[in-house]
């Protein structure tokens, strides 16, 4: 899941922390691709780290079991069924595609319905202690925490994802993703139909998508 889609499961608790937990992750990998950490070991040394340390379990826990599915499965597949007639070449992959274009749809899906809101989510990752992530960091054995600080910093000021109920925005972030792993930007024939294809099926999910935000929640219980 995607950010907005990971700050739904935390949105109700109103701890900062726990919603930074939630998403760091996946801002350590936008950040540095070689920054996966599969298992943390990491001792809380106070209230704020402990609820870092259960976001970021919490994230863990809804990967799995959103990415196992059976709405993701059908979902991405469908989804991919129209990408293969735009991404007809290598090295551009329509699964790759379709796995990413779903996460964002439903993050798009999420600000159109009112599930999120946006602006929170950056109020709350701006009211986070910089020590706090820090000392997480560096019990990670993180080198560089100026280097994420300074991304950190940029991710919240751009306020980007507070566009992404916007297909053709959609298609901009998808070409970025994409991007980093094959370089090539996305062509205007591959740019004008994804936007149709990624239309298309938001207003086909919509609005039965939250089912999968449900079906989720009760295997986290």
């Amino acid at each position: 899941m995607n950010f907005l889609s990971h700050f739904y499961y935390t949105q109700s608790t109103a701890n900062p922390y726990y919603t930074m937990g939630a998403v760091l992750p996946d801002l350590f990998r936008n950040h540095h691709h070689d920054w996966k950490f599969h298992e943390i070991d990491v001792v809380p040394d106070g209230d704020d780290m402990s609820w870092l340390i259960k976001g970021w379990l919490l994230h863990i826990e809804v990967d799995r079991i959103f990415h196992s599915s059976a709405p993701f499965s059908a979902h991405t597949s469908h989804l991919r069924k129209k990408l293969v007639h735009v991404f007809t070449e290598p090295p551009k992959r329509p699964f790759f595609l379709a796995h990413i274009g779903y996460e964002l749809i439903l993050d798009a899906l999420l600000i159109q319905n009112k599930k999120v809101i946006a602006a929170e989510f950056y109020q709350q990752l701006e009211s986070c202690d910089p020590s706090v992530l820090d000392r997480f960091m560096v019990q990670l054995g993180v080198q560089d925490t100026g280097g994420f600080h300074k991304f950190l910093k940029n991710f919240i000021e751009s306020r980007y994802l507070g566009n992404y109920d916007r297909p053709k925005s959609l298609v901009h972030a998808l070409d970025q993703i994409g991007r980093r792993v094959w370089v090539e930007k996305f062509t205007d024939f591959e740019t004008k139909n994804t936007i149709e294809a990624i239309d298309s099926t938001m207003k086909e999910l919509n609005p039965a998508f939250i089912d999968v935000f449900h079906w989720v929640e009760k295997r986290l219980l």
